[in-house]
C-alpha cells in the first residue's frame, strides 16, 4: 500500500511541473493570440490613414493645378470650366467646382452646386485648411476641399473643389474581420462608414468614438458599442496631415475570449503552483527575467544595427552630395579672380560643408560603421571643435568651460570617434546634473617614463547626482544604463570605452551618490612635430602636379563626375570620364591611362568589380577608390592593396591621393 502511494506520490510530483508547464504555455499563448489581433487591427487603421493621406495630397494637387490655372489668373471662367472638365476626365470622383470672392459672392460654378453643407473647419476663410466639410448636393454625398487663390489683378479668390465620398468608402477594409470601419473627420463627423454609409455620412460618430477622437493620440484601442447596437474594440490610428482618423471595430469576442482563457489559465497555475515548492517559483521567475533583459537587449542590438545600416546608406548619399559642393567651394575660395567679399562668402560656405561632412562622420561612428583610423591628433583642436560641439548640445541651462594645460601636443586616436566620445562624456554630465550645473572639461599632461612621451589626461568633471559604487563597476558595460526607458541606449560610454582602449589608453571613473562624477580618460602623448607635421598637411592648398597624368575617372552620379574631372584638369593631368564600370572597361581596352579613379558602388557593377575586370587586361593598372560608402571593412574586403579616399574632400586631398595611387 505505502509502495503504491510512494509511486502515485512520485508520479505526481513529476506531472505536476508539466501540467503547470502547459497551463502557462495555453496562458501565454492566448495573450499573444490577443496582442497578434490588436497588432494586426492596428496595422489596418493605420494602411486606412495612410491611404486616405494619398487622395487628401490627390486633391491638394487637383487644387493647386485650378487655383494656379490661367482661367483664374485672367478670370477667365470658360477656360476654367474647360480645365475642370479635363481634370474631371481623368479622376471621376470630381463632382464640381465654385468660385467666391473674398465676401463669399458666388463667381462662377461648375458641376453640382454647394448645398446642406456641414464646415468643420475653424477661422476665416482664409486661414480654413484644406478639408473644409461635408455636403448633399445632387444625390452625391461630397466632400469639401478649399484653397485660397488670386487673380493676376491681386483680386483673392476661394476655389472650392466638391468630391464624391465613395472615393474613401473604397479604401475601408473588405473582411469579416472588422464589423465596422469608418474614416472619420477632425470634428468626428463620419467621412466614410462600410455601414449606413447614406445616413451616417456627415453625421455625428458615437460618444466613444468621439472621446477617441478628442484625446488627440495617434492610435490606440478603445470600446464602446456601435451605432447599429453591438459591443465593440476599435483600433483607430490619426493622420497628421489631416487630422482624420482611421477606425476598425472588432467584435469584443475576437478580443475577451483569449483574455478568459489566459484569466483562466493564471488560476489554473496559482492552484498548481501550491504544489510545489517555492525553489521552483523562484527559479521560473529568475528564469523569466532572464529571458526578458535577454529580449531588451537583443531587441537594443537590432535597433542598432539598423541604425547601423540606415546611417551607412544616408552616408552614401550625404557623402556624394557633399563632393561636388565641397570640391567647387574649394576651388572657387581658392581662385585669382574672386574679390575678398567674395573669398569669405567662399571659404565659409565650404567651412559649413565641411563641418555637414563631419557630423556624417560623427554619424558613422556612433553606428559603429568604420574602423578606427589612430592618428596624431592635436589637443588644441580637438578640445577647440569639441567645445563648440558641447555649447551647440547641452543647452542654455548648464555652464560649460574648458581648462587645457599649455604645451599638452598632441594624443594618437581616432580624432573623429575621440570627438564623439568627449560628447558623449559631456552628454551624460549635463544629464546628471541639474540646471545651472557647471561641467568642466580639464585636460592636462602627463609625464611618461624614459623614452615615453607620457600621456594626455582627458576628465570630464560635473557635479550632478554621482553613482554608487555598483553602478560605477557596471558603467562601462554595453547595454547598461540608469536613465529612464528611451532616453539612453547604454552604449555612451561604451563606445567611450573602445575609442580609448583601441588607441592604447585607459578609462577611470571616481564617483559618489550625490557628489558628482569625474570621468578620466587617459591617452598616449605623441611628439608636437607630429601634430604640427599634421596640420601643415592639411593647410597646404591644392597646387598644379609636377608631372601630367592620364586618368580615368569613373562615377555614375554626374555632378561628382564632373567636379573630379575639373580639380583633377585644372592641376594639369588628362582626365577622361565615364558614367559606368562598362565604359570603363571599353576605355581601358583601347587607351592607355596611368590610373583610374573609381566610385565604389554604382548600378550593375561595383568599383571593385571593375577592379576585377581591368585587371585581366592591364595587371600592372593602378586605381583609386573615391567612395562615400559607409562600411570601411567591406571596401577594405573586396579592394584590397587598392588606394581609398573618401567622400567628400577638397582638391589638395584628392591630388595627393591620386599623386600616392599612381606611385604605387
Amino acid at each position: 500500500m505505502r509502495a503504491g502511494r510512494s509511486t502515485w506520490l512520485i508520479v505526481a510530483a513529476a506531472m505536476v511541473p508539466l501540467l503547470l508547464f502547459v497551463i502557462f504555455q495555453v496562458g501565454f499563448a492566448a495573450q499573444e493570440q490577443r496582442q497578434e489581433l490588436e497588432a494586426r487591427a492596428l496595422n489596418v487603421a493605420d494602411k486606412l490613414i495612410l491611404a486616405a493621406d494619398a487622395e487628401t495630397v490627390r486633391y491638394a494637387t487637383l487644387l493647386d493645378t485650378l487655383a494656379t490655372s490661367r482661367g483664374v489668373r485672367e478670370r477667365d471662367w470658360g477656360r476654367l470650366g474647360d480645365r475642370f472638365a479635363e481634370l474631371k476626365a481623368l479622376n471621376p470622383d470630381l463632382r464640381g467646382l465654385t468660385v467666391e470672392d473674398a465676401d463669399g459672392r458666388l463667381i462662377s460654378r461648375v458641376g453640382l452646386p454647394v448645398e446642406r453643407a456641414t464646415e468643420v473647419a475653424e477661422g476665416s476663410r482664409s486661414s480654413r485648411p484644406l478639408f473644409a466639410g461635408y455636403v448633399r448636393t445632387g444625390g452625391c454625398r461630397c466632400l469639401l476641399f478649399e484653397r485660397a487663390a488670386r487673380t493676376d489683378d491681386g483680386q483673392p479668390l476661394q476655389i472650392t473643389l466638391l468630391t464624391d465620398s465613395d472615393q474613401f468608402r473604397r479604401l475601408l477594409p473588405v473582411t469579416d474581420d472588422y464589423e465596422v470601419s469608418a474614416l472619420v473627420g477632425p470634428s468626428a463627423h463620419f467621412i466614410a462608414r462600410s455601414r449606413g454609409q447614406e445616413e451616417r455620412f456627415g453625421s455625428l460618430a458615437s460618444l466613444n468614438l468621439q472621446k477617441a477622437v478628442a484625446s488627440g493620440a495617434d492610435s490606440g484601442f478603445y470600446r464602446g458599442r456601435t451605432l447599429e447596437g453591438f459591443e465593440s474594440y476599435t483600433a483607430f490610428a490619426r493622420s497628421d496631415r489631416t487630422g482624420w482618423t482611421g477606425h476598425v471595430a472588432l467584435g469584443r469576442n475576437y478580443i475577451d475570449n483569449p483574455a478568459r482563457k489566459f484569466l483562466a489559465s493564471l488560476v489554473a497555475a496559482a492552484l498548481l503552483s501550491l504544489l510545489l515548492a517555492g525553489l521552483l517559483i523562484a527559479f521560473a521567475l529568475r528564469q523569466m527575467k532572464e529571458a526578458r533583459l535577454l529580449a531588451e537587449r537583443m531587441q537594443q542590438a537590432q535597433k542598432m544595427e539598423a541604425l547601423g545600416q540606415l546611417t551607412g546608406g544616408l552616408a552614401h548619399d550625404f557623402n556624394n552630395l557633399l563632393t561636388p559642393v565641397i570640391g567647387v567651394l574649394d576651388q572657387l575660395s581658392r581662385r585669382d579672380g574672386l574679390d575678398e567679399r567674395g573669398r569669405k562668402l567662399a571659404t565659409g560656405a565650404l567651412s559649413s560643408a565641411q563641418r555637414a561632412a563631419k557630423l556624417t562622420q560623427q554619424l558613422l561612428a556612433f553606428s559603429r560603421r568604420q574602423r578606427l583610423t589612430v592618428e596624431p591628433v592635436d589637443v588644441a583642436s580637438l578640445v577647440g571643435n569639441v567645445a563648440q560641439l558641447v555649447e551647440r548640445t547641452i543647452s542654455s541651462r548648464h555652464c560649460f568651460t574648458v581648462e587645457v594645460e599649455a604645451d599638452t601636443g598632441c594624443v594618437r586616436s581616432d580624432l573623429t570617434q575621440l570627438e564623439l566620445a568627449l560628447l558623449n562624456l559631456a552628454i551624460n554630465a549635463r544629464d546628471a546634473s541639474p540646471d545651472g550645473g557647471e561641467i568642466k572639461l580639464r585636460v592636462t599632461r602627463e609625464a611618461g617614463s624614459l623614452g615615453s612621451a607620457g600621456f594626455v589626461r582627458f576628465a570630464m568633471i560635473d557635479r550632478g547626482t554621482g553613482m554608487d559604487d555598483a553602478t560605477r563597476r557596471r558603467a562601462l558595460e554595453p547595454f547598461f544604463t540608469t536613465k529612464p526607458t528611451g532616453r539612453g541606449t547604454g552604449l555612451g560610454l561604451a563606445q567611450v570605452f573602445g575609442v580609448v582602449e583601441q588607441s592604447g589608453g585607459s578609462v577611470e571613473i571616481e564617483s559618489a551618490p550625490g557628489e558628482g562624477t569625474t570621468v578620466l580618460l587617459r591617452l598616449p602623448a605623441c611628439a608636437e612635430g607630429q601634430a604640427m607635421a599634421s596640420r601643415s598637411s592639411q593647410a597646404e592648398g591644392a597646387t598644379a602636379t609636377d608631372h601630367a597624368l592620364r586618368l580615368l575617372v569613373v562615377d555614375d552620379d554626374p555632378e561628382v563626375r564632373a567636379t573630379l574631372a575639373q580639380m583633377l584638369s585644372e592641376a594639369g593631368h588628362s582626365v577622361d570620364s565615364v558614367a559606368s564600370g562598362h565604359s570603363a572597361l571599353a576605355a581601358i581596352g583601347t587607351e592607355q591611362f596611368d590610373l583610374v579613379v573609381s566610385d565604389y558602388l554604382m548600378p550593375e557593377m561595383s568599383g571593385a568589380e571593375l577592379i576585377s575586370e581591368a585587371r585581366q587586361v592591364r595587371p600592372d593598372l593602378p586605381f583609386l577608390i573615391v567612395s562615400g560608402f559607409a562600411d570601411s571593412d567591406e571596401l577594405a574586403r573586396n579592394c584590397p592593396d587598392t588606394a581609398r579616399i573618401g567622400k567628400p574632400f577638397v582638391a589638395s586631398e584628392l591630388l595627393a591621393a591620386v599623386e600616392d595611387a599612381a606611385a604605387v
